[in-house]
Order: structure tokens, then sequence, then C-alpha cells
């Protein structure tokens, strides 16, 4: 009987020791921002954006403008980087914005890949999403 209580204590203890842990093994599992690698999987699609001259509308005249988002198969987090005010933590991140280094295949459009490249947050007001990835590489996944 001893023992068994010595167990049930013991299993009592790592528990609640693994929970007092469980916020330091999330933040371990964010994204950070550049100059760190990230890599993120989900749907590629290129969506078509109103441009220049007024920003507002296609219909009205504004030339369309094509950005690649992803929409990821899992959200992430992205981890704040330490004295930056505008580099801050985001949870649950499900779309980003793809900035190319190089053009991407209009086969990849609707298709799900890996892309992998660098994390900021959107500056300025011509984006749309609020976190960007400049992709170095775009890798096809089996369906």
């Amino acid at each position: 009987m001893r023992r068994q209580l010595r167990v049930r204590g013991l299993a009592l203890l790592a528990s609640v020791g693994l929970a007092g842990l469980w916020p330091l093994v999330q933040a371990q599992e964010c994204l950070r921002y550049e100059p760190d690698l990230a890599s993120l999987e989900g749907t590629l699609q290129l969506k078509a954006f109103p441009g220049p001259p007024h920003y507002k509308s296609v219909e009205f005249g504004d030339q369309p403008e094509a950005v690649w988002m992803l929409t990821l198969a899992k959200p992430v987090c992205i981890a704040a980087l330490a004295d930056d005010a505008w580099d801050i933590a985001r949870d649950g991140v499900q779309t980003v914005e793809i900035i190319p280094r190089a053009s991407f295949a209009l086969s990849l459009n609707g298709r799900a890949v890996r892309v992998q490249g660098t994390l900021s947050r959107a500056r300025g007001g011509h984006r749309h999403a609020e976190i960007l990835l400049q992709a170095n590489r775009v890798i096809p996944l089996q369906p």
C-alpha cells in the first residue's frame, strides 16, 4: 500500500513538474523571425488584389496585382525578437504572404507545398497578410 502511494505521489509530482514546463516547451516550438530560416507547409495560391493607381478596386480601374499566399496546414506561432517593438510574438498564424526570391511556376497554384525562407512582419500598408515569408525555395508535396 505504501509503495503504491509513493508511486502515485511521484507520478503526481512529475505531472505537475511537466505542466509547469509546458509554456517553455511551447515557446521552443515557435518559429523565429529573420535571420532564422523557417519551413512552412500549406496550400499555395496566386491571388489577385487591386493594385495601382488607387489599390481599392479592380472593377473601378485599378490594375490587378498577383500575390502568392500560403494557407498553412497547421497554425504556427512566431516568437518575439528581444528588444524589438515591431517583431512581436504571434500565435495562431494561418496565412502568410509569400515574397518569392525567384519566380514560382504557375503549376504550383492550388498545390500543397513546403516553402522555406525567412519570416518578417509586414511593414507599410501594401501587404495582404501580417506575416511575410521571403521564399528561397518551394517544394511541391505529394497529394
